[in-house]
């Protein structure tokens, strides 16, 4: 290409390429009159209607592709660090996270994780990467070469689209589960924590919102002032967003329409990232009714378990199951070793871990439980003390079983072997 030719190819990109200014801030269509049925009602197209069944009471654990678009200047490259930073951003913004940006909101028990493996069951990073000048532009139906099964997965394309920072494609009472579109498109540059300095999207916020409505949440916006009588059939559907005439732009210190404060700092109006930092309960309510009722093969669940196993000859029964809960990912798991019944002499008690039981006998120390090597996590503790162990809030331990043994010192004696708890960690 000469260099005539170059200058004026850039001249024509820099002036048909979006800037921050004229990028729109979300490009997912209202909803449509008409054109859908509302089945369940709990959390249909029209309809809303909060139930203590969705109530965030146990966790949800979603599954992320990101296809990440570039073009063949490599412009669009997202680093695997930029990508888990949004990732991060989300379980904040979604769980409240206490000491982050969205820890003032509400705790919707919705947590988001990198694929770990991928459609055919082979381990995977999560990431996909791919270089298409005309898949970066938005345009093509990129998404028939490159979706994972959008009944499993939530997959978020990044390119350059050009209408605005961010839109899905359909929302989830439409149907469109199952369907090679459904899809997240998030602006490459809006992705991640400070992807963008000198601008005022630039702390990721920009998924949180469209990852809202992939989850059925509407613009607090949305129809206008709506009826306040009616809360769960106009507007946004929920009746804990103040109704707001019209989007809210910047970072205002204080906006009032349909007669009350608007809700500037909710995921779901068009306030700047640095203003936004909560959904509210009902919101909540109705993003997790959208999970079982029309997104449900994308979660996992899994239920914590903790069984009780002495031994062959059996340990004495000291170790308790958890105090609070069993082993929840996110949470203390406090087993306490008790050993005032068997041992009234023991000064200290141990806690060992391992990934596998096992059965030995030991003679009169007693059956050894849980495989060798284990680490020793805690020592010196006094009778019936909790050992609260913080479970990492981490979605690839979900289902991952572990073994624990305790072990106490009697002095002049031995250090004599409890019982174990065969544990499952869960929601």
């Amino acid at each position: 290409m000469m260099p005539t030719q170059l200058a004026t190819l850039l001249s024509l990109i820099l002036v048909t390429l979006p800037t921050f200014a004229q990028r729109g801030r979300c490009g997912t269509p209202e909803p449509k009159a008409g054109r859908f049925t509302s089945v369940p009602a709990d959390c249909g197209y029209f309809t809303n209607a909060p139930q203590p069944e969705y109530e965030p009471s146990f966790f949800y654990d979603v599954p992320v592709v990101f296809h990440v678009i570039e073009n063949t200047s490599g412009d669009g490259f997202l680093s695997p660090a930029t990508i888990q930073d949004q990732i991060d951003i989300l379980n904040e913004d979604f769980q409240a996270i206490a000491g982050s940006p969205g820890a003032p909101g509400t705790d919707g028990k919705i947590r988001f994780h990198l694929a770990t493996t991928d459609p055919g069951g082979s381990p995977t990073t999560g990431i996909t990467y791919s270089t298409n000048n005309n898949w970066f532009q938005d345009s093509g139906n990129y998404w028939n070469s490159l979706a994972w099964d959008t009944n499993r997965y939530l997959n978020v394309y990044t390119n350059a689209v050009p209408c605005c920072y961010g839109y899905v494609s359909g929302f989830p009472s439409q149907g469109i589960a199952g369907q090679a579109n459904d899809r997240v498109v998030l602006w490459w540059e809006a992705v991640g924590r400070d992807p963008t300095p000198g601008w005022p999207l630039n702390m990721g916020r920009t998924a949180t919102h469209e990852v809202g409505h992939y989850l059925g949440l509407y613009h607090t916006f949305c129809g206008g002032c709506g009826s306040a009588a009616n809360c769960y059939s106009t507007g946004d559907l929920i009746c804990d967003t103040n109704g707001e005439s019209t989007a809210t732009l910047g970072c205002p210190m204080f906006k009032s329409s349909c007669g009350n404060s608007d809700p500037i700092h909710n995921y779901m109006d068009y306030t700047d990232d640095p203003c936004l930092w909560e959904f509210t309960p009902e919101q909540v309510n109705r993003m997790r009714c959208t999970l079982p009722n029309w997104r449900p093969d994308l979660f996992v669940t899994v239920a914590a378990q903790e069984v009780v196993r002495l031994g062959t000859p059996p340990n004495p029964n000291a170790l308790r199951p958890g105090v609070s809960s069993p082993p929840l990912a996110g949470e203390l798991w406090d087993p306490v070793v008790d050993h005032t019944t068997f041992e009234p002499g023991a000064i200290a008690d141990y806690l060992l871990l391992s990934f596998g039981p096992t059965e030995l006998a030991l003679g009169p120390t007693g059956t050894l439980l849980c495989l060798p090597p284990f680490p020793l996590l805690s020592s010196n503790l006094s009778p019936g003390t909790p050992f609260a162990l913080a479970v990492p809030n981490d979605a690839g331990l979900l289902g991952i079983s572990f073994c624990v043994q305790a072990a106490s010192l009697i002095p002049g004696v031995q250090i004599r072997l409890t019982n174990a708890l065969d544990c499952i960690v869960g929601n």
